[in-house]
């Protein structure tokens, strides 16, 4: 359930990414001892009293009007998919996390299930909507982690990103898997702003993680390309992987990530790593190179561990 101090975390937030002349006001001369907006600069473009807006971000008003919040989003710039979070905050109804909603609900082909069962030497995922992990091969969760030991509602690429900190320090650059999965939620928000589930969880993300509202104030370039990762595995040393990312014709919702050894050094360490039979052991970590991917999954396999995660969403 939403509280008001959900909203006036998702009010704050936004209005520290604006200036005033983003909303057509003027910034003044001298120096401006607040980030963004101040408080009365959104009250003042939203039509409300100063009063109201402080009580609205001190979460001491429990339900905003339907008017009150659509005045708001105009104020704060918001897109449609802020939009529609911002009332689903001011109205107090349950924020129920995407991962919730559809991690159980979306099925995965048998097409996608052969095709992830013949890539025995790459690592291969699928994504469903809203990034949420559906399948995975063996070799992904020897890589990467143990999906299979996760509670299904949390095996969602973007949460565990941004609210799991043992998953951020997988990353030697957390930054750049960050950079990816906003860019990716930015895709699908824009490609299906309809979509309530995806909506949920951008307004989840950017009332708890400063980083996400940073990345997602850019406004990330939907491009799309390869990403060439570098992991630092325990057991075979340095693995050179380059992202492919397929997206799947009869169900766009869904995408296959596809983490191809780059090189034969490459393909002879992940071998032997496979052939090794590891499990789960010590931290594998993750730099990243040129541009982008996506991330994904199969159905749970037996005793993978959690290892490094790279870039595994993309623009």
């Amino acid at each position: 359930m939403h509280t008001p101090s959900d909203l006036g975390a998702f009010l704050s937030s936004r209005r520290s990414q604006l200036r005033p002349e983003d909303i057509g006001m003027s910034s003044g001369s001298g120096r401006r001892r607040v980030e963004g907006l101040r408080r009365q600069e959104v009250a003042m473009a939203a039509g409300i009293s100063l009063d109201h807006y402080t009580r609205l971000e001190q979460g001491r008003v429990a339900r905003v009007s339907s008017a009150v919040a659509d005045a708001l989003a105009k104020a704060l710039r918001l897109t449609e998919a802020e939009t529609r979070q911002l009332h689903r905050i001011a109205d107090g109804r349950p924020g129920r996390p995407f991962a919730r909603a559809r991690a159980e609900a979306e099925t995965v082909s048998p097409v996608l299930d052969h095709v992830l069962d013949s890539l025995a030497g790459a690592p291969a995922l699928v994504m469903g909507n809203g990034m949420a992990v559906l399948r995975w091969n063996r070799p992904a969760a020897v890589l990467l982690g143990d999906f299979a030991s996760m509670d299904p509602a949390e095996r969602n690429f973007a949460r565990l990103t941004f609210l799991d900190d043992r998953w951020r320090s997988l990353y030697a650059d957390w930054q750049v898997g960050a950079r990816l999965c906003v860019a990716h939620l930015w895709r699908e928000a824009t490609a299906r702003p309809e979509e309530p589930g995806v909506t949920a969880l951008i307004g989840e993300l950017a009332v708890k993680s400063v980083t996400f509202r940073e990345h997602w104030a850019r406004q990330p370039v939907r491009g799309r390309g390869a990403r060439v990762v570098t992991v630092q595995h325990s057991i075979v040393g340095s693995v050179e992987l380059a992202h492919e990312t397929l997206v799947v014709a009869d169900d766009p919702h869904q995408s296959v990530l596809i983490l191809r050894p780059a090189g034969d050094a490459a393909a002879e360490a992940l071998r032997l790593l496979l052939d090794s039979g590891a499990t789960t052991s010590a931290n594998s970590r993750v730099t990243a190179r040129t541009s982008s991917s996506t991330s994904a999954v199969r159905r749970p396999c037996r005793s993978p561990s959690r290892r490094s995660v790279s870039a595994a969403s993309s623009p």
